[in-house]
């Protein structure tokens, strides 16, 4: 006996349904992308405000500390121009007490200048320098940074210049009074003060070591005058840009 067979009825599609399904199946991948490339772009414009804020805070304490360095500075100069005088005044010997206390007190002064590079260093580092897409703004903080190595360098350059003036010092002023200077920050009351050298040329090398000094300190002010500028600046324009009305 024979079975008979059962005929199924197929449908086939037109290529107008593949065509849907097509784009269906690419309107979903397509809005998927979107939504992940929209959380990316959300999440770098977040760490952008977290990052360009903390840029923020290190140059407000940058340019304190370029403050604090220019107003030391004064000081300073200040104490150089009379230390100088009287160690080429006629009547020196009698001002002996001021001179001691004045070339130890020289030695108390700030001579290195580290601004914060902590936020920027960690940027650079990392490669996240391109989550600024502000290009004005990240053309600024670049070129702040790079000029700091104008500081950093001749932080050494003026360490030199100190460490010569030390030298000569020794070669000029009594040792032990120079202690006692240093922790009471005055001339012992019983000190018996002179030149350990009357020495022209000995003299001379401490005066031209000081002048040294002098002048790798004026042109460090300078240089530190530049960047508390260029911190100033930055500071309002990442302030306009970035609206932070608050800071």
């Amino acid at each position: 006996m024979e079975v008979p067979h059962i005929h199924h009825i197929t449908h086939k599609k037109k290529w107008t349904e593949y065509l849907l399904d097509f784009f269906m199946l690419f309107l979903a991948v397509f809005l998927g992308f979107v939504a992940e490339n929209f959380r990316e772009h959300k999440a770098d414009r977040e760490k952008e405000k977290v990052y360009i804020s903390n840029l923020y805070e290190d140059l407000i304490a940058d340019t304190v500390i370029y403050s604090n360095y220019l107003k030391d500075n004064k000081e300073f100069s200040s104490r150089i121009d009379t230390l100088m005088q009287l160690m080429k005044s006629p009547d020196r010997d009698r001002h002996l007490a001021k001179i001691y206390l004045l070339a130890r007190l020289l030695t108390t002064h700030t001579f290195s200048v580290i601004p914060d590079q902590r936020t920027f260093s960690q940027l650079e580092h990392s490669g996240l320098l391109r989550l600024i897409i502000n290009q004005k703004v990240a053309s600024e903080i670049s070129s702040y940074y790079l000029d700091l190595d104008l500081i950093l360098g001749h932080n050494n350059f003026v360490l030199e210049q100190l460490t010569e003036y030390l030298k000569e010092s020794g070669n000029v002023f009594d040792a032990e009074t120079m202690y006692h200077i240093r922790q009471d920050e005055k001339v012992p009351s019983d000190a018996k003060l002179a030149l350990i050298t009357e020495d022209k040329v000995v003299i001379n090398r401490f005066l031209s070591a000081l002048q040294y000094l002098y002048g790798s300190r004026l042109l460090h002010n300078k240089l530190v005058l530049e960047r508390l500028q260029d911190a100033t600046a930055l500071l309002a324009l990442i302030k306009q840009e970035y609206h932070l009305e608050k800071k």
